[in-house]
Parts: C-alpha cells; structure tokens; sequence
C-alpha cells in the first residue's frame, strides 16, 4: 500500500500531503544553511513577507491572517534571531513598524531560492504543461472575484 493510498480519497488530503512534501524538500534544500536552523516554515514564511521599507505590524497580522497578539510572537523569535527589527512609525509615535534586517533580507533569499529550486524539480518531475495547470488552478480557488485580471 502506497502513502497516497492509506489517506481518504479527497481533495484536502491530496492538497496536504503535496504541501507536506513540498516542504519537507524545501527544509531538506535549506538545511546545509546553518544561519537557518531551527527556524519553521512558518517563521521564513512571515519572514519573507515583511517588505524591505518595512511594515506596521496590524497591516501584517492582517496580511497573513494572524491576530497582532500571535503575530508579536513570532516577530519576537525572528528579532531575537536578528533578523527583524521593530521601529516606531516616525508618522504616529503609537505605530509599530517590523523591519527586516540585513541578514533578514539573505535569509528571505536563501528561502525563496529553496523554494524555487524545488518547484523547478517538481516542475521538471510532473512536466510544464501539468505543473503550469496546477499552479493556474491553485491561484484560481485563491482569486478574489472582485478583482479584475
């Protein structure tokens, strides 16, 4: 019996036994980067979507659709790692900005090279004209119909 095989026969198990794999190669492509242990997927990912300039940490809880209290969490690990830095919002004093920092910015890039890297494989495993369709089909539940194309 296959692993696919021992998984109820839906949609949802299908979609998290593919994320499931993509990330564990995606950890296995990072880890000979030593600067990137014992930081979760979950940690490169809120990492990766703090802009350059920065951003207020409301409009990011927001952006990833985590409560400010959670979010604060995360941020605090990442600050104590040296890899974002909180800054007061020189337009309202009561604002507080999370900004990446230098080695930030190269851990973000070594995850998104990661990424890429194993999406190339995969890519090259399922072939173009599959992967292409699946990714098109994964953005497409995501779309919000209100938004032009």
């Amino acid at each position: 019996m296959t692993l696919v095989n021992r998984f109820p026969d839906h949609v949802f198990s299908a979609l998290d036994l593919a994320m499931r794999t993509l990330r564990d190669e995606v950890t296995d492509e990072m880890a000979p980067q030593a600067r990137l242990a014992g930081l979760r997927s979950s940690q490169l990912r809120l990492l990766s979507l703090v802009p350059t300039e920065g951003m207020r940490v409301t409009d990011l809880a927001a952006r990833v659709g985590m409560t400010k209290q959670a979010l604060g969490e995360f941020a605090s690990e990442l600050e104590a790692r040296g890899l974002l830095q909180r800054a007061g919002d020189p337009a309202d004093r009561r604002v507080r900005n999370l900004i990446p920092t230098a080695e930030g910015l190269e851990v973000a890039a070594l995850n998104d090279q990661a990424i890429r890297a194993v999406e190339s494989r995969w890519r090259e495993r399922l072939g173009p004209a599959c992967w292409d369709a699946m990714k098109e089909v994964l953005f497409e539940v995501h779309r919000d119909e209100s938004t032009p194309d």
